[in-house]
């Protein structure tokens, strides 16, 4: 019996990478199909768990830039399954709806790099290998990343300031 490459949970956690970089449900299904048949072919270059993910996420991110068509964001099937705080399935799927159409603003490599963080499958400085930078320089991304994730979501939020 042939162990799974990916988890099904890892595999989760890399459609929403792929999403947030694309912004489109459509798109991000697209990639995660064309890289994992791609995944198929390359088996033997993995030494472990780590590098097979290290190895995923940078195809994800290079077939997500390269396929970057500006669709127009669609809502994703599946977005999570932890619905046990009570939230219903659906308004968790607007919440991260909404989330990906701002992250799909961000620029390269600020989106990728807070994707990627956010996600917590790897650490920074396999991070900082995925996309070729040093840790300084993640460290600067990761920041700006966040106050343009941060104005973005704020820009979106109705006035709280209005008298009646």
């Amino acid at each position: 019996m042939q162990t799974a490459l990916f988890p099904s949970s890892t595999l989760a956690e890399f459609y929403r990478f792929a999403l947030l970089l694309t912004g489109n449900a459509k798109s991000a299904e697209e990639v995660m199909a064309e890289t994992l048949t791609e995944v198929e072919s390359q088996l033997s270059q993995f030494r472990n768990a780590t590098s097979r993910q290290a190895w995923l996420a940078t195809h994800i991110r290079e077939r997500c830039l390269e396929n970057n068509k500006s669709l127009p964001p669609t809502a994703p099937r599946l977005l999570r399954d932890d619905t046990d705080s009570g939230t219903s399935p659906e308004v968790l799927q607007i919440e991260a709806f909404l989330l990906a159409q701002r992250f799909h603003t961000l620029p390269e490599p600020e989106r990728s790099a807070l994707a990627l963080f956010y996600l917590d499958l790897f650490k920074a400085e396999e991070i900082a290998e995925i996309l070729k930078m040093d840790m300084h320089a993640l460290s600067d991304t990761l920041g700006a990343a966040r106050d343009l994730l941060r104005k973005a979501l704020q820009a979106m939020r109705p006035e709280t300031n209005q008298t009646s």
